[in-house]
Parts: C-alpha cells; structure tokens; sequence
C-alpha cells in the first residue's frame, strides 16, 4: 500500500514537471531552428535620442551581424557608449528576433572654452572634443580662463577651478533666468579675477564681482524686470561689485 501510494505521488509530480519540461524543450527547438535559419543574427540597430550632433560622432559604429542577440552584452554595450564624450547615458536593449535599440541621453553644451581650438563644455563640467557644433551653437564663450590643454581633459570634467565656478554661474542663469541666459554672449574673468558678462547686444558689460553671485543675478534680474520698456542693454555699464548698490552707466551718444 504504500508503495502505491509512493507510485501515485511521483506520477502526480510527473504530471506537473511534464509541460514545463515540454515547454523548455520547445523553446530550446525554436532557437536552434532561429540559428539555423540566422533569424536571431541582428539585423537593424536603432539608435533614438541622439540629435544635437548629428550622430557625427557615431560613425562607424554598427552591431556585427554575425552575432547573435542573444550572445549581445547590453552592460558592456552600454558603457562602451558611456565612454564617449559626448554621451551622457546609454540603454541598450534588444527587440527579437533581430534587432537592437539605442537610447542615448547626450551631453548638451552650455559654452565654449575660447581656447587655441573651441572647447564645448556641458553643465557639469565635462569637457567634449572640438565639433562642428561649436561653430554655430548659440551659447556663451568663456574668456580670459587658463587655457592650458592638460586642464581640459576630453571626457572627463575640467581641472580648472575658474571654469568650474563659470560653468556654475551659467547654469544657475540658465536654470533660473533662460532670457538672461539666452542674452549672454560671453563670460569672462577680468584681471581682478572678477566675473563679467557680457550682453549681445552693444554689447553691455555687468561686472559681478568674485562673491556672491547668486544673489548678484537675482538682483541682475529683478532690475531688467524693472526697466519696463527699457532693457539691461540701454546701459553700457552694469557694476555689481559693491553691496547693496548698483552702479549703472548709460551709453553716450555723440551727435
């Protein structure tokens, strides 16, 4: 009797194991047959989000289509791609049978080093090799900065503590002030080791000093707001450097 009812309880276990086993030999006999017919060789690589640059920095890269996408390592992929200056962050994934897509987060510029060749930096600092971009890209130029190449390391965020301090200056204007933002031609440190921007237009010259900054441009900010039909750029002039004044000189014109 009970080996009876040992038998029962194997065959009952049988019975569940069988189509999970079948299941599994099914899918087994489906990727062999996929590998004989190449369906699972990869076929199409996508790549989504990559449009600042024009994906120039992407030649040449393809997926082997001799490699099958089961065999693809998406981690390996993906820092590969991570390892380029321009990109910010990479996901890989597959799409059987036979493809793979790229979702790529670039790094977006927010100036150029006027260095001996233009130097794109992003809001954290990384520095980006030389690209067309830098020759039409409306964003600020920083000036008068150290401008020896080992401080400006391709990939990797820039030595220079100056530049560090500019690129934080511009992103509190860019994150805060976008009009503001958008009117910088160009930052500068003077001789005094001042901040300066300059406008676009006129161009207008706002000395902000070397402390304080941030709340030299919410001043900055509330006194355009205030000019009502006037604009920062009606001044030559803006001195920021002393507390609790503003110093503003006005454009002379000869007749």
């Amino acid at each position: 009797m009970k080996n009876y009812a040992n038998i029962m309880v194997y065959k009952n276990r049988l019975k569940r194991i069988l189509p999970f086993l079948g299941t599994i030999l099914l899918l087994n006999l489906s990727f062999k047959w996929a590998e004989f017919r190449n369906i699972l060789n990869i076929k199409e690589v996508k790549i989504l989000g990559s449009t600042l640059f024009n994906n120039d920095y992407l030649v040449g890269f393809s997926a082997d289509s001799s490699n099958r996408i089961g065999s693809l390592n998406v981690r390996h992929l993906s820092n590969e791609l991570e390892s380029n200056p321009f990109i910010k962050a990479a996901r890989v994934s597959k799409r059987y049978p036979n493809k793979i897509y790229i979702n790529i987060v670039e790094r977006e510029p927010i100036a150029i080093i006027n260095n001996k060749t233009k130097i794109l930096i992003d809001e954290e600092a990384v520095v980006m090799p030389d690209n067309q971009y830098a020759e039409t890209a409306l964003i600020p130029i920083l000036s008068g900065f150290n401008t020896a190449n080992d401080l400006y390391p391709e990939g990797k965020g820039t030595f220079s503590i100056k530049v560090k301090e500019a690129v934080n200056i511009l992103r509190l204007i860019k994150t805060n002030y976008i009009e503001l933002f958008d009117e910088i031609s160009e930052l500068t440190i003077n001789k005094n080791d001042d901040y300066e921007i300059i406008l676009s237009e006129q161009p207008t010259r706002v000395i902000l000093g070397k402390e304080d900054i941030s709340r030299k441009i919410k001043i900055l900010s509330k006194f355009g707001k205030a000019l009502g039909q006037r604009e920062l750029t009606d001044y030559r002039l803006l001195d920021m450097r002393y507390k609790k004044q503003l110093i503003a000189m006005e454009w002379t014109w000869f007749v």
